[in-house]
């Protein structure tokens, strides 16, 4: 009876297990999830922050898209989530806490180049002004050029 006891409460423990488990698991990692959160939030993200609660808000809607950035995009994702948190805390009285926001934004300029053509090109959204894009099923032919020979 003592043992038929604690084998039922280790299954109702093991079973409230499993759920509280997969109900914290994490959205997965894909451009489908990627592609769908930046759709519920670049109207935000591409509003200019006015204040600092509009700048936590770009920050919060960086972090989410980073929880759900493929492999190939969450460093940049995170890149630029880091410098609106940088540019959240600068001192504007404090030329080194300036200067340090501005070197961290010209390090993000690749990071920012990189998450806009994989927003453009998995998503067919400009991250920057969130208008759509068309996105080319294959590369365009480039015309070749032709030779020209300049005059002495």
């Amino acid at each position: 009876m003592l043992l038929r006891r604690c084998v039922h409460r280790l299954a109702i423990v093991a079973s409230l297990s499993l759920v509280v488990l997969t109900s914290c698991a994490e959205t997965p990692r894909t451009a489908t999830n990627f592609c769908r959160v930046l759709a519920d939030r670049i109207d935000e993200m591409t509003e200019p922050p006015t204040d600092n609660a509009s700048v936590n808000r770009l920050i919060d809607h960086y972090t989410r898209l980073a929880e759900v950035a493929p492999i190939e995009v969450e460093e940049a994702i995170t890149t630029l989530r880091d410098l609106f948190v940088a540019a959240s805390q600068v001192n504007v009285n404090d030329p080194e806490s300036v200067q340090a926001v501005a070197d961290l934004a010209y390090q993000a300029d690749g990071a920012a180049e990189a998450a806009g053509i994989y927003a453009g090109a998995t998503c067919g959204v400009d991250l920057s002004t969130g208008f759509a894009v068309e996105v080319p099923d294959s590369p365009a032919a480039v015309p070749e050029s032709s030779a020209t020979t300049l005059a002495p």
